[in-house]
């Protein structure tokens, strides 16, 4: 295996959840340190997909394939990477397919890394209230984009790390599972899971060798420590530790996520070597060719136990008085698909003019002269807005604001990850693809406007 690592981006939602917070609400008394991720009300496992692939850059839209990965897709039977993919700009002829269970990270990682092409890895975690699962588990995503990495014009290498090996012990154990329709995981007797893992990861490194950096992801906190530090590596530690204080077990994104934090301090010549430990283990191994860059910590908004609930549907809370919404309407969302999921409106090839949403008639008389105009990577201020505090919106109020992009027009968005204490006019935003509601189970997508990060 020889793969090339071009770009990687990660995706953190905004909020956040302590665990004191968590324990003060179930006992009455705070206790535990740090934090996990909580995905907002309108963000699932497709949503933070979009946004971190998002971030990977340009290259992103001649990628030939897309494999995504979660444990928490919204939809069955209807391939969720397709939204990704049309949400992300990819181009028409891009492969894209949709890969299940906790393995499935690593999976994406993997063959991504043969073939080229996008992994993206998404999760939302839950457990029963008061349980472990529930307190150390996290949300986010990440994306990786590998490729062949020819150098430029100016002779230097594109990539950022090359895949140098993989290897894989798997074993049929019950360690993680979940039953269809149900929502928290179930989990096998703890001796027998340390036992049964702690041998495969023992397996793997015996071939991969010891590396620079050691990163271990499983579900179990103290288990992922221990096996780390059985693999000999020097690095890895606080890395993992960091990541698991500060943002949780994130499913199948997990391996994704530790590998960017590794990226992001390691020097060129490092080996890294991430293993998946669940169902046995599954490793690879990389030797970074760049200097990381490390990105700036950055603090979420804290919410409480009761919103985290709310969101998670497990607090059914009394509905607002409004009118049923439409379901999604195949055949309009179809046609509508470059506004729908790419926020592409049109420019007149005569005059220039934007509209938004797309039009085929201008007012300088041109027909059917527009070309795609998307403004999805577009900045924008605030020129005013209205709360609504009776919305049927699980964080009320919900805020509509008119964004006025400069010479490319305005557009009325609904706010989302705002503070409390709300935004002025005036701010600048950024757009962000979410889920705008779910109608007996299905979600609709589409983008809103956000405080610039």
């Amino acid at each position: 295996m020889t793969g090339r690592l071009l770009a990687y981006a990660t995706y953190l939602p905004h909020y956040r959840l302590t665990r004191a917070t968590i324990s003060t609400a179930l006992t009455g008394v705070p206790s535990g340190s740090g934090a996990r991720t909580v995905a907002g009300y309108d963000e699932d496992a497709v949503s933070m997909a979009v946004a971190a692939t998002r971030a990977l850059g340009a290259g992103v839209r001649e990628a030939g394939n897309l494999y995504f990965a979660t444990t928490d897709p919204p939809l069955l039977d209807k391939s969720c990477s397709l939204i990704v993919h049309a949400a992300t700009g990819m181009h028409g002829r891009a492969f894209a397919l949709d890969l299940t269970g906790l393995r499935s990270g690593f999976g994406a990682l993997s063959v991504a890394a043969r073939s080229g092409g996008v992994a993206v890895l998404a999760d939302l975690r839950t457990g029963r209230p008061g349980s472990a699962e529930e307190a150390d588990g996290g949300d986010g995503a990440a994306a990786f984009l590998f490729g062949s990495g020819d150098s430029g014009d100016s002779g230097e290498d594109d990539a950022v790390a090359e895949v140098i090996g993989s290897v894989s012990a798997p074993m049929e154990v019950m360690d993680a599972w979940r039953a269809p329709r149900t929502g928290y995981a179930l989990l096998g007797e703890d001796r027998l899971v340390h036992h049964v893992l702690a041998r495969a990861v023992q397996e793997v490194v015996a071939e991969a060798g010891t590396p620079t950096t050691a990163l271990v992801s499983t579900l179990n906190r103290r288990l992922a420590s221990a096996l780390r530090a059985s693999v000999g590596a020097a690095g890895g530690a606080d890395v993992q530790e960091s990541h698991r204080e500060s943002t949780g077990y994130c499913g199948a994104a997990d391996l994704g996520l530790l590998l960017a934090r590794a990226l992001d301090t390691a020097r060129a010549g490092d080996t890294i070597l991430a293993v998946s430990a669940g169902g046995g283990a599954d490793a690879l191994l990389l030797r970074v060719l760049k200097d990381g860059r490390r990105s700036p910590d950055r603090r979420g908004q804290e919410i409480g136990y009761h919103q985290y609930l709310t969101w998670r549907g497990a607090l059914d809370r009394e509905p607002a008085r409004r009118p049923a919404r439409p379901a999604v309407a195949p055949a309009p969302a179809f046609r509508n698909s470059a506004w729908k999921y790419g926020l592409a409106g049109s420019q007149c090839a005569a005059c220039g003019k934007v509209y938004l949403p797309p039009a085929r008639v201008c007012a300088c008389g041109a027909v059917d002269r527009a070309r795609p105009f998307s403004v999805a990577d577009l900045t924008g201020t605030v020129v005013t807005q209205a709360a609504d505090g009776v919305s049927d919106s699980p964080a009320p109020p919900a805020t509509a604001a008119l964004i006025d992009f400069g010479t490319t027009g305005r557009l009325l968005l609904e706010l989302t990850d705002t503070p409390p204490t709300g935004i002025a006019d005036g701010a600048e935003i950024e757009m962000t693809f979410r889920r705008t509601y779910a109608l007996d189970g299905v979600p609709n997508y589409f983008w809103k406007a956000r405080p610039k990060r």
